[in-house]
Formats: C-alpha cells, structure tokens, sequence
C-alpha cells in the first residue's frame, strides 16, 4: 500500500508545516504586541510626561520597565529569557530624556500565558494531525480496494482467464469497460495482443501452407521407396531405400502433427469420436507397435478387472496418442517400455513407463507445450521437433481426457493417457477398437 502510506505521510506532512508556521506566526505576533508596548512607553518618556527614573512595574499586564545610564549595547532587539519558571520577553532601547539626557529603557515582558496558549495549541494541532491520519487511513483504504485495488484485481482475471487462442484471434479486452484510470493501461494491452494476433495469423498460414505443400511429395517419397523395398535389392540398396522410408515416415508424422496443430488453431480439427473398448484398443495398439522393439516393449496385465463400459474417443487418433507416447519412450531410454491399463470407477488410464532419464519434476507442466523438449531430450542426440507431445495433449483434450507424467520409482517416466468412462448399459459393439 505505497499510495497509503505516501497519503498519509503527505496529510503528517502538511500537519507539520501548518504547526511549524503556527509557531512562526505566534512568534512574530509576540514581538509585535511587545514592539509597540516598548514603542508606547518611549513616546512617554521622551514627550515628558514621565520622566521618572526609577523602576516601573505593571503588574497586572506583567510589565517591568527602568532605565538605565548610558546607551543600550549594538545587540538590542527583544530578547527571550527564561527566569524562576517564567518566560519574559526583554528588550534594550535607547531613549533621550528632556532632563537626563541619554538613557536605556529595560523593558520586560510576562509572556508566559502566551507561550504557554502557544503550546497547547500545537498540542492541539498534534492532536488533530493524529486523528486526521487516522481517518485518513480508515477511509483511503476502503476507497482504494474499492476504486484501485478490485479493478486491478478484476483486469488481471480478466486477463488471466483468455487462453492462448482468444488472445491471438483477435482483441478480446475492451478499455471502455474498465475504470478510466485503468484505460491507458487496457488499451496498452489491446495494441500488444492486436500486434500478437496478427503474427499468429501470418505463423499460422505459414504453416498450414507448408504442411499442406509438403504432404505430396513426402507422400510421393514413402511410396516410392515401399515399392523399391519390394523389389530385389542389393544389401547396401536396400539400406538405403530402408533409411529413405523411414526419413518419409518421419516426416509425414510431422506434417500431421503441423497440421493438426493448424486446424486446431482454425477450429477445423474434427474427431471421429465413438464408443471404443478400451482394452481392445490396448492390444490393437500393442500389435502395431510391437515390430519397433519386439524385446523391449512389454504389455503388463489391466491393473484392475476392467468393466464392460466403453469410452467415447476417436480410436484412431487415441492410437496415434498411444504411439507417440512409445515411440518416444523408446527413443529416450533403453531398458523396457512397458503398456499397462488401469480402471477407476470413473476413468480409465494408459500407461506408458519407461526407464529412461525420467522428466524433472519443474517440466512436467511445460513439456505438453509447443516446441518444448525437456532437459533429458535436449542432452541427448535424439532429434525431435518438440510437437509430439502437444499434439497428444491436443488430441486428448478434444476427446474430453488429459494426459499427464509422473515419476517411476527408480527412474524413469510414466506418461498416462486418461479418458472418462461412458455410463452406458449397452455392450461395446464389434469393432470399437
């Protein structure tokens, strides 16, 4: 609260001067009265009508007069003295008599009721300056919440609560909404995600261009080096023709990844969602995959007997989930990959464990992002685009699940596939996987 405190720093702070010029004004207003009481007892002296030379007192205006020989020193002004618990205001003026000549009139003033009014006044002042700080405070801190404080907290949010995608289609802040003080600051935002939105168009055409471009000759590639691979080759041709395909593979994977990427951005990405046995689709996935490390990957019994309730997914985008999973699983460790499905009362889970480098605790909640790898990829000599696992999460979250990574005990990771199950009473019909 530095707009608070400075508030009633400002309010102490103008306290302090008025006290301080307060004094000041007293101060002179004293001299004055006792300047023109000197003043009136001069005019009498020098006019003649008291000539006397002896002491003069006043008791009851608290006055004390005489005159003294000879003339006053250089340092003759009114004077602040201090005497048996009294304050006198003193001063030393020349005077030049009719009968004596040239004299010094001691003139000495009780001004201790004054000082004294003084004095409580400030303490009065004092007073006032603590309880107006007080009040002050009692009545800025409501005014700020409710003027500075909640249209802050309601701007950020707001802002807060616009995903990526709301923020690169187009402006979805209005300054006009928020409290003018705030304006400049909303408007400031809109020109940054209008700048944003526009480079996330030009990005995003780009690179459904590129996919879109790419797919036939990469298709034309990977027939090509099929059909050579079915022909009568030499060793060292056929290694070759085999490096080629396996390139177009790898390429043709990316591509599908860009362009699922670019139609979810678009909101063209369509599902072919449909009721699917979710351990059929387990061995489905386990038969595909096998070939690609027949020692290494393991299909582990369901952790739990599964119930006859299917879940509603797209299966072949679920399987191509699935083998992004393992393929990089296997690509990133060299011990076993092992597929285990488990049952919940609600959801069904595929694991996907490995014992591998594993993923730092810190990146677990980045690497689902795009062109994100994770220490133990970036270290290795494992070549990756960094889409794999967004696109998992794309797919997953459009069939209504979430993917997620945790830790293995002794190393590793175990990246799971998580789908609600459908609450239906009819069996899964043939071919749901």
């Amino acid at each position: 609260m530095t707009l608070q405190s400075s508030t009633l720093i400002a309010v102490l702070a103008g306290y302090g001067v008025l006290i301080g010029v307060g004094g000041i004004l007293a101060a002179l207003e004293r001299q004055q009265a006792h300047q023109q009481l000197v003043e009136g007892l001069v005019d009498g002296l020098t006019s003649g009508k008291d000539g006397r030379a002896e002491l003069w007192r006043y008791e009851p205006f608290g006055l004390i007069a005489w005159l003294e020989p000879g003339s006053p020193p250089p340092f003759s002004g009114p004077q602040l003295l201090e005497s048996g618990g009294q304050s006198w205001m003193q001063s030393r003026v020349p005077v030049l008599l009719p009968q004596s000549g040239r004299h010094t009139l001691v003139v000495r003033q009780n001004v201790t009721s004054s000082i004294a009014r003084q004095r409580t006044l400030l303490l009065l002042l004092l007073a006032a300056a603590g309880m107006a700080s007080l009040f002050t405070a009692a009545l800025l801190r409501p005014v700020l919440r409710r003027d500075l404080v909640r249209p802050i907290e309601a701007l950020c949010s707001r802002l807060q609560s616009i995903s990526g995608l709301q923020w690169m289609r187009g402006p979805a802040l209005a300054p006009e909404e928020q409290p003018q003080e705030l304006q400049p600051i909303a408007e400031s935002f809109r020109a940054l995600q209008r700048r944003l939105a526009a480079a996330w168009q030009r990005e995003r055409t780009f690179t459904d261009g590129v996919a879109h471009e790419l797919r036939t000759p990469i298709t034309l590639i990977s027939g090509q080096a099929q059909s050579l691979l079915r022909q009568p080759l030499a060793d060292d041709q056929r290694r070759a023709v085999a490096s080629i395909d396996a390139e177009a593979r790898h390429m043709t994977t990316l591509v599908r990844d860009l362009l699922d990427l670019a139609r979810q951005d678009a909101d063209r990405l369509q599902l072919q969602c449909r009721p699917v046995d979710p351990e059929a689709l387990m061995l489905e996935a386990f038969d595909r995959l096998r070939s690609l490390a027949p020692q290494r990957l393991q299909l582990l019994p369901a952790g739990a007997v599964l119930p006859p309730v299917p879940v509603q997914a797209d299966p072949e985008r679920l399987l191509q989930c699935i083998s992004a999973l393992v393929e990089n699983a296997l690509a990133y460790s060299s011990g076993p990959v092992q597929l285990e499905l488990c049952s919940f009362p609600n959801q069904v889970v595929w694991h996907v464990r490995d014992r591998g480098p594993g993923v730092q605790r810190e990146e677990q909640a980045v690497i689902f992002q795009r062109f994100v790898r994770g220490s133990a990829a970036v270290q290795s000599d494992t070549r990756g685009s960094g889409l794999g696992l967004a696109v998992v999460r794309l797919l997953m979250e459009a069939m209504g699940g979430w993917v997620s990574v945790a830790a293995v005990p002794g190393g590793g990771a175990d990246f799971q596939l998580r789908l609600p199950l459908q609450q239906l009473t009819s069996p899964v019909g043939p071919g749901a996987g």
